[in-house]
């Protein structure tokens, strides 16, 4: 189903997402939009389409999770109340220890459910296991940016120069494939988990491939003070001062930072991937987002893995950045709604590499359609109000990838949503089960 006509209710379009089209139309036509705007003007320009009608719906430009760790599926639940390095090594880091490579498969399949069902039409991952997301990223047909985790004792590989190896073969091997909706980077877990040496050798592959880093950056206040006692600087300082700023850089958090740090962030190539339902689940602290914004920062709105959320929502992220910057500001003014839904969308893409221009003529078709028959969704005083505080993702209806529906109706058309989950079901009581021995 690649050419495509949509009517909707509502209609959000616009590269910043603050044009509202009322009783509008959406004409796809070989994975891209072709016209939007009223129904009776796009009605004019039909030929062979297949027609959908979504009369009381909303079409929005899909979601993107930001950053992300796929088959963490498995863990969902698996530790709530810890903070961060008790949770990473007395619990996340023993279970994945256990896990396969055709187990992460399967959670990915897990998380691309989940992520379908949410109306997320791509993600930006950081983990191992790369290949196996790639596998179940494709059979769903959904957009992902794929950065293998490079730090020491992974289950993949073992010790730090191993993974090294097989990471860096990896992205070589992954990199002539453009045209994929599967796409590659390169994922150093964090300055204090990965020395010098390796930094700078991802850099030089970095620059060679034109990949982006995904790294985690001064998520906080802890790792912070030790990289200041450790290398004399904040953890952003010190990837500047290796040069590797130099390229793309997609830094989850950022929650602690500076003014001399923002200064470094927009001036060089650094893309915030912001987790605030993460960070506040973990007491990490609030990223000040409306500063980064005022500064010229792009910023990109993710979940983090099921084992910190626990979940891979990105309406409900979405209406907690909002509140939480309008809190942090102490002004209710900062963050207007279209803002917030482009932070989760179209800036998602933009970090994917994706050029995107929303709901718009010649931009890519990717839209989620969300439902307006449930009572939180009435009245319609302000509908993209409704999308940022009154929306959840159980309204989502249909999700369009690239021009083809990969969710229609409520239903997957790309997944078998009760085998996998049955399957994951068992994998997660037997890593379990493993971990008490």
């Amino acid at each position: 189903m690649s050419d495509t006509y949509i009517t909707c209710k509502y209609i959000v379009s616009g590269l910043k997402c603050n044009q509202l089209i009322r009783n509008g139309a959406v004409l796809i036509e070989n994975g891209k939009i072709a016209a939007v705007g009223k129904e009776k003007d796009v009605k004019k320009l039909l030929s062979g389409h297949d027609k959908i009608d979504r009369s009381n719906h909303m079409a929005i430009p899909s979601l993107v999770n930001g950053h992300t760790h796929l088959p963490e599926t498995l863990l969902r639940g698996i530790c709530d109340n810890q903070k961060l390095m008790t949770w990473l090594n007395d619990f996340i880091w023993p279970f994945e220890l256990n896990m396969s490579i055709n187990d992460a498969y399967h959670g990915a399949q897990l998380g691309c459910l989940e992520l379908i069902e949410s109306g997320i039409s791509g993600f930006i991952d950081q983990y191992f296991y790369a290949e196996a997301i790639e596998k179940a990223a494709k059979e769903a047909n959904i957009r992902a940016l794929l950065c293998p985790s490079i730090f020491d004792n992974t289950p993949e590989s073992g010790s730090l120069e191993e993974t090294w190896i097989h990471v860096s073969n990896l992205v070589k091997n992954k990199n002539h494939n453009t045209d994929s909706l599967v796409k590659y980077g390169i994922g150093p877990h964090a300055p204090y988990s990965v020395p010098e040496e390796i930094l700078l050798k991802i850099y030089d592959l970095a620059s060679k491939l034109s990949l982006p880093i995904h790294i985690h950056l001064n998520e906080t206040k802890k790792e912070v003070e030790e990289a200041k006692q450790l290398f004399g600087m904040t953890p952003i300082e010190y990837m500047s001062h290796l040069g590797l700023t130099k390229e793309k850089i997609l830094a989850a958090h950022c929650v602690h930072t500076t003014p001399k740090e923002w200064k470094i962030m927009k001036d060089e190539n650094i893309t915030v991937l912001h987790n605030p339902q993460s960070n506040l689940k973990m007491t990490s602290g609030i990223a000040p987002v409306y500063k980064y914004l005022e500064q010229g920062i792009d910023v990109v709105i993710g979940t983090d893995g099921n084992a910190s959320n626990n979940d891979l929502a990105m309406l409900e992220e979405l209406t907690t950045t909002a509140m939480l910057q309008k809190y942090l500001a102490n002004d209710p003014t900062v963050l207007d709604n279209a803002t917030v839904l482009n932070l989760g969308s179209i800036q998602g893409l933009k970090a994917m590499g994706v050029e995107s221009t929303g709901i718009s003529v010649n931009s890519v078709a990717d839209l989620t359609l969300l439902s307006l028959e449930k009572s939180h969704s009435w009245p319609q005083n302000d509908p993209l109000s409704n999308v940022i505080y009154s929306s959840s993702s159980s309204d989502v209806n249909d999700l369009i990838v690239n021009g083809n529906f990969v969710y229609l109706n409520k239903e997957h058309l790309t997944l078998d949503k009760w085998s996998i989950i049955e399957k994951c079901s068992e994998i997660s009581q037997r890593i379990l089960t493993e971990m008490e021995k």
